[in-house]
């Protein structure tokens, strides 16, 4: 038989390529069901070693400040030997199981250990962790690193606190976050909602209605007697977070304490005039969607009633926030672009070529949660309100009802009536935000119409039509609302404002809900992943042991500050840093120079921004990384 000729085999290579792509990332619609994620994770898209240093190193800093609040040593002298003394047990005493490539490196680290003791900048922990990440398979959630976890929880702190100040003593090695010393003002309260961890919930209201029956006086009472609801209705100046969704959701009960979700409404208003440094206020909370259950709370309630109706909304908040806006709407948002990408695109479609880059890490680090951190038992069963199927429904649900072509940026801004800076002149990640996509729209812009000359050349790109196919496919990503016509790319303008989504997305979105989990989140007061009491106690008096007890217990607390301090500070590569030599063309070379150029200029304006109002560095491009990867 003969052999095929050299035009047959460069013919049918890239048929071969595909199909065996098409092979290795296979859907499974059963991990977070109905969600599209990679079924078995291939071996190309594992953590890299960099990654895995730079999280051995932030699990360093956790570990040293969980060990020294557990042993209750806080000389240095006396850490040093608890450190060294530790590591010898976990190693020594079963705490990790025998797997070769780990022993082998530990049996790196342990003469040192024993012969000279831990160095001050306890680098040996670095190598402990690094050694364990990279024998169990690289997952961050490994047997190995559990077992060593749980070992370190012995002599945790328990139980109820009777003040706030026993929460600092958590906090020995990790700095005690700005919010703590600031989180109960109002001010803080209403900024929250537009430079926090979940910048995206508040709409514009015109009127209440019987469903949240705020009176004028309790309006003119924090608003003055000069301003009215009407007015500020008819003027756009009043702002509704609505939290409906969670109403019905199943209170959970994991690992022992019985917690509670609530579903609550927020008011808040922009006062009259034309100041453009005016700041949102909060006017009046309910705890519930119904009035006849709960009374309406405001500034005059009293001072815990206040607290803890304002407390009521951070934990709802916090639950949307994971489950939704962050879960949600960027992991599994993403991920099966990520996967129709390896199906259906060859490396150097120019397309592909531009968007690997900002997946690197997304199927690991989303496997990696699905298997472990949003399992049964995991770190979200144990620290968010509901149970674990609420919050894998919840997740779900929040990607679903995310249509694709309403999520570009300035639809989703001018659908919650949010855009207008005038009504709403102080909304940090608003106007950081917009500065960003627009960067990355020119930046795809310049780069497509390089490959691309009009609308025509789009539609006659077959790869990338059965990419957008299968993106929105049933038995495909399931994207919902992706595309045009019957879900085709028919111009080049949509094609560009698709691609800009996926990786503002993939960067900045993320971004600026990940990173604030380390700087508000990890102090447990200020931002509470789980009430511990009922709404009700609203009815009657509310005391200063109430709100106390509404706020996590201290091994609750110090979960929530190791989990998410942890997924708050990987930093591992940044916004428009492709790898080397990615790009060929040299016209791409030139567009990509004025892309990091216009990041550079967007970075000195977010700087001068944050002279003149209250801090928001979420969104500085130096704080983007590339990809979702932690």
């Amino acid at each position: 038989m003969n052999n095929p000729s050299p035009n047959a085999q460069e013919k049918f290579l890239p048929v071969i390529e595909l199909e065996i792509a098409r092979r290795r990332y296979k859907y499974n619609y059963n991990l977070i069901p109905p969600i599209a994620m990679v079924d078995d994770l291939p071996s190309g898209e594992n953590f890299s070693r960099g990654w895995l240093r730079l999280l051995a190193e932030e699990l360093k800093v956790v570990f040293v400040n969980t060990l020294i609040t557990n042993r209750g040593n806080y000389g240095s002298l006396k850490v040093n030997d608890d450190v060294r003394n530790f590591i010898l047990e976990v190693v020594l005493k079963g705490a990790i199981p025998f797997q070769l490539g780990l022993i082998a490196g530990l049996l790196q680290i342990l003469p040192q250990l024993i012969l000279q003791g831990t160095s001050q900048n306890y680098k040996e922990i670095d190598d402990l962790f690094f050694a364990v990440l990279e024998s169990s398979g690289l997952s961050i959630f490994g047997n190995s690193l559990n077992r060593i976890l749980n070992h370190l929880s012995q002599g945790h702190p328990t139980g109820h606190v009777k003040d706030l100040q026993e929460y600092d003593k958590l906090f020995p090695q990790i700095e005690l976050p700005e919010i703590a010393d600031n989180f109960q003002s109002d001010e803080v309260f209403a900024y929250t909602r537009v430079a926090g961890y979940n910048p995206v919930m508040i709409k514009q209201v015109n009127e209440l209605g019987d469903r949240f029956p705020v009176t004028e006086t309790q309006y003119q009472e924090v608003m003055g007697s000069d301003d009215s609801l009407a007015a500020a209705g008819e003027e756009g100046r009043l702002y509704l977070a609505d939290y409906g969704i969670l109403e019905g959701a199943v209170n959970g009960t994991f690992p022992q304490y019985q917690k509670y979700i609530y579903a609550p409404l927020a008011l808040f208003a922009v006062p009259k005039g034309t100041d453009s440094s005016r700041l949102m206020r909060p006017v009046a909370i309910q705890c519930g969607q119904h009035p006849e259950d709960l009374p309406i709370c405001t500034p005059n309630s009293g001072k815990y009633a206040w607290l803890f109706a304002k407390t009521i909304v951070e934990i709802a908040d916090a639950n949307f926030h994971e489950a939704v806006t962050h879960l949600g709407r960027t992991h599994l948002f993403v991920g099966p672009f990520a996967i129709a990408t390896h199906r259906q695109l060859l490396d150097n479609h120019p397309v592909s070529l531009l968007l690997r880059p900002h997946f690197e890490g997304t199927l690991a680090i989303n496997n990696a949660a699905q298997s472990s951190l949003i399992a049964p038992g995991g770190g979200v069963d144990q620290l968010l309100s509901a149970t674990i199927d609420n919050s894998r429904i919840l997740a779900a649900v929040g990607v679903q009802s995310y249509g694709f072509n309403e999520a570009m940026l300035s639809n989703q801004l001018q659908k919650r009536g949010v855009d207008d800076t005038a009504t709403l002149p102080v909304y940090p990640y608003r106007d950081d935000a917009l500065l960003i996509w627009d960067a990355i729209r020119q930046w795809v812009c310049d780069y497509l119409n390089i490959h691309y000359k009009n609308d025509e050349d789009v539609l006659n790109d077959t790869a990338l039509q059965h990419w957008a196919q299968e993106v929105s496919a049933y038995d495909g990503g399931r994207v919902p609302d992706f595309g045009q016509t019957d879900g085709r790319i028919e111009t080049l303008d949509y094609l560009i404002d698709a691609l800009t989504l996926i990786i503002f997305t993939a960067s900045a979105q993320h971004a600026a809900v990940n990173f604030p989990q380390k700087g508000m989140m990890s102090y447990p007061p200020a931002v509470p992943l789980a009430g511990y009491q009922p709404a009700s106690v609203l009815n009657g008096e509310v005391s200063q042991q109430d709100y106390l007890n509404l706020l996590p217990p201290l091994e609750q607390v110090q979960t929530q500050l190791n989990l998410v301090s942890l997924l708050g500070s990987v930093y591992y590569n940044r916004l428009g840093d492709y790898p080397e030599n990615h790009f060929s063309d040299s016209s791409v070379t030139s567009a990509l120079q004025r892309f990091k150029t216009k990041l550079e200029e967007i970075e000195q304006t977010i700087k001068q921004r944050n002279q003149n109002r209250p801090t928001y560095e979420y969104l500085l491009p130096s704080k983007i990384p590339q990809s979702i990867n932690i």
